[in-house]
């Protein structure tokens, strides 16, 4: 593919005859598509490859990393690199005090040999930008003239192909190969000085189809409709209510407030309400959560981490019980733990970090009628629009992209500007409902330490019984979140 193994494994050789404890690399090409409308305006349409590799290197109790996007020199400066990588390990490890610090340890991981290709049904590389470009314009119209209250849209469009090896000192050495799409709507509708919001995305790992499978001028026209509707909304009343979460918060509600809760490194720091957690019963004996990065056309698909350990299914939360958190090969080894195919990067060029893929909510019991009928007063949150989680505290505050009051156990008036804050422990043990009917919630891209990385989440809705309702704002959009 792009790297003769035999030069990458004689790089690895050399760092390790000179004392480094493990290696590893990681060398990327990707192709990208980009497409940007904004108010029927072309912002951009690009298409761009990026080449280069990043490399670790563990010495003593110190790690080394060095990136390289340099392709003048055959062999991409594979052995300078990791020369690169060596050379800052030693001056680490000669410059800290590691008899001080605790030992790095790594969890063992099987050496794995593959090649893998993801085959689409339709290459996004075999669609014309004409087509991909009038794709984009269909969908642009489809929102603007969904109503004269539309006052602006903007649509972002996608795609990609990557191609990827790892090897480390392990013995591992896989090849990789798989497109990805992603499209996003956003539109904005404006009544006097009152402006509101509605947006649509859509992406998987997978090809073409998959755009085209979810309609974009349909979708463009849900995030219309959203906007539109959201002007005649009233503002939400304010105080503790039972609050219904339909799919999409309740997925992204999960990934916020327990997901990161639930990464190791946040653990490992003290920066997690769960550290002292791990083996007790924290949320409602109805609820499982996992993250799950094997299935299969999804945004957060993938088959290795960036480790090179193969995708699994780890369940955070199992029948109310916290029974795992999400590890690197790092952070297992400090736990005892097995790795969790958890380690991912943005790229080429950042270190390997603790984090998630889809994050999966298992179905309940309940139908969502039954989880209305005995509520006389209540709230009914979709989506999310915007939001924080402090997970050393524990504590969130979320603005809902629309809501409707419950009034003995009917939905009456459509709500605006919902926003939902509380401790996630006491949400978590506060649920007493989940529902039967599991959906894909939100897509988007996961922020941390400055990486973003795509996700998505599949959930129920979820009912919990006491949560503290506000109106977040008078009016006007709150600030987006990273998704």
């Amino acid at each position: 593919m792009m790297r003769e193994e035999h030069e990458i494994r004689e790089a690895i050789d050399f760092v390790v005859a000179r004392g480094a404890r493990y290696a590893d690399i990681r060398i990327e090409r990707s192709y990208a598509t980009v497409i940007e409308v904004q108010d029927g305006v072309f912002r951009e349409m690009s298409y761009g490859i990026d080449h280069g590799m990043g490399v670790r290197v563990l010495y003593g109790n110190s790690w080394g990393f060095a990136s390289s996007n340099e392709s003048s020199k055959p062999g991409l400066r594979v052995r300078e690199t990791f020369e690169d990588a060596l050379r800052i390990a030693r001056a680490l490890a000669l410059s800290s005090h590691e008899s001080e610090s605790e030992a790095i340890k790594l969890a063992e991981a099987p050496s794995i040999t593959d090649h893998f290709r993801l085959n689409p049904k339709i290459n996004p590389a075999d669609v014309s930008i004409e087509e991909k470009k009038r794709m984009i314009k269909d969908a642009y119209r489809a929102a603007k003239e969904y109503s004269p209250l539309i006052k602006s849209v903007s649509l972002s469009y996608l795609d990609g192909y990557e191609e990827r090896v790892y090897a480390n000192s392990d013995g591992s050495y896989i090849e990789e190969v798989a497109p990805a799409v992603f499209m996003r709507v956003y539109t904005v509708a404006k009544r006097g000085n009152v402006l509101q919001e509605g947006r649509e995305s859509i992406g998987a790992v997978g090809g073409f189809e998959v755009i085209k499978a979810e309609n974009p001028e349909l979708m463009s026209v849900k995030a219309a409709d959203k906007a539109v509707r959201l002007l005649d909304a009233e503002l939400p009343p304010a105080g503790m209510f039972y609050v219904i979460m339909d799919p999409k918060l309740t997925g992204v509600f999960m990934h916020e407030a327990l997901g990161h809760a639930a990464e190791a490194d946040h653990v490992l720091c003290g920066e997690s309400i769960l550290s002292d957690k791990l083996g007790e019963e924290i949320a409602y004996q109805g609820l499982t959560v996992a993250d799950d990065p094997t299935i299969e056309n999804s945004h957060g698909y993938y088959r290795y981490d960036d480790e090179g350990i193969r995708a699994r299914r780890t369940e955070m939360i199992k029948e109310g019980v916290l029974v795992s958190f999400l590890h690197t090969r790092e952070t297992a080894g400090r736990f005892n733990a097995e790795p969790t195919s958890n380690a991912r990067a943005s790229n080429y060029s950042e270190l390997p970090l603790v984090r998630m893929s889809n994050t999966v909510i298992e179905p309940g019991d309940s139908d969502f009628e039954e989880m209305r009928e005995d509520i006389s007063y209540g709230i009914y949150a979709k989506g999310m629009r915007g939001g924080q989680v402090d997970t050393v505290r524990g504590e969130f505050q979320f603005s809902a992209e629309e809501a409707f009051l419950i009034e003995r156990g009917e939905l009456t008036k459509r709500l605006k500007n919902v926003s939902l804050s509380g401790r996630t422990l006491d949400v978590l043990k506060g649920i007493d409902a989940v529902g039967k009917i599991k959906s894909r919630g939100s897509i988007g891209f996961c922020g941390k330490a400055g990486q973003e990385v795509p996700v998505s989440e599949y959930a129920p809705h979820i009912r919990v019984k006491e949560l503290m309702v506000g109106g977040a704002g008078t009016g006007t959009m709150p600030s987006p979140s990273h998704r």
